[in-house]
């Protein structure tokens, strides 16, 4: 069950796994980016500094975006949205991974596993009724209390 006793849809539990896919994915690309670019020595030491900050930040949001997907699972509203903001973007990046690996002769399958798994998340977050139905409930309010009179009847 979940907020307010309201059964949580199972597009929820989908949109929110595939939310947190998408933070694995990054995640794992930075590591294997990482990895890789340690084992080379044509880099000099500057360019691979700038190039460990730069994949800091990456591994940051795909932390971010792994935790996002646990809140979107307990069925935190603003998670929900923030995914929407988010996911686009995820899109938008990925998309960008693909074309400068496809384009350098290598596989992409970061960018590829990154853009299909942000779609389907956004897709899932967004298309069922029963997901946007579940995120625009209103919350259960406690019984207003009444107002102090002062001690007068």
């Amino acid at each position: 069950m979940a907020y307010g006793d309201q059964p949580r849809p199972r597009s929820v539990e989908i949109g929110a796994s595939l939310l947190a896919t998408v933070g694995v994915c990054i995640v794992g690309r930075v590591a294997y980016g990482v990895a890789v670019n340690l084992s080379q020595d044509q880099w000099s030491a500057g360019a691979r500094g700038v190039f460990l900050v730069l994949n800091s930040f990456v591994l940051l949001f795909g932390l971010f975006v792994l935790l996002l997907g646990d809140q979107v699972r307990r069925g935190r509203t603003w998670a929900w949205i923030t995914g929407l903001v988010i996911l686009p973007f995820t899109i938008l990046f990925g998309a960008l991974l693909l074309l400068i690996t496809a384009l350098s002769g290598a596989i992409p399958w970061a960018g590829a596993g990154v853009v299909l798994v942000a779609t389907a998340a956004l897709i899932t977050l967004t298309a069922p009724r029963a997901t946007r139905a579940y995120f625009a409930r209103t919350p259960a309010h406690p019984a207003p209390v009444q107002a102090w009179s002062g001690g007068r009847s």
